[in-house]
């Protein structure tokens, strides 16, 4: 059985016209989008409001599909598949902190050009891409 996820390409616009994209860091880790597990009998949209307020203390709309992730990871010595559904979320708004209980050690707003330097997984770069794609066709 695959486990579910939930993704966040939370985005902004500046005062300048640029726009911004949230990211996070957790301990140890590299840059990445705000994701988790989506839970038995939770909607997506309810797992991707939670788990971004859980990570990063801002709220928002969740806005259209971006794209999917697969790939595998090893859970409890087995093998398992992870799918994760990523979704636009525009202009969240509440006091941006870092969730420590998720193990967030931070939390900040980047302009596309630099975000896209500043994560680590091409995987995730290329939802960033999608996302920006959606924006500007």
């Amino acid at each position: 059985m695959s486990i579910r996820a939930v993704g966040a390409v939370a985005l902004r616009g500046t005062s300048t016209g640029h726009i911004e994209v949230l990211l996070i860091k957790k301990r140890g880790g590299m840059w990445t989008l705000p994701k988790g597990r989506v839970m038995p009998g939770e909607s997506d949209d309810d797992a991707l409001c939670r788990e971004l307020y859980e990570e990063t203390g801002l709220r928002g709309e969740v806005g259209e599909p971006v794209s999917q992730a697969f790939y595998r990871v090893v859970k409890a010595g087995r093998r398992r598949r992870k799918v994760v559904a990523y979704y636009l979320i525009v202009q969240p708004t509440g006091n941006l902190r870092p969730g420590k209980q998720e193990g967030i050690e931070a939390v900040r707003w980047f302009e596309v050009s630099r975000a896209l330097k500043r994560i680590g997984r091409p995987r995730i770069r290329a939802v960033l891409q999608a996302a920006m794609t959606l924006l500007n066709p």
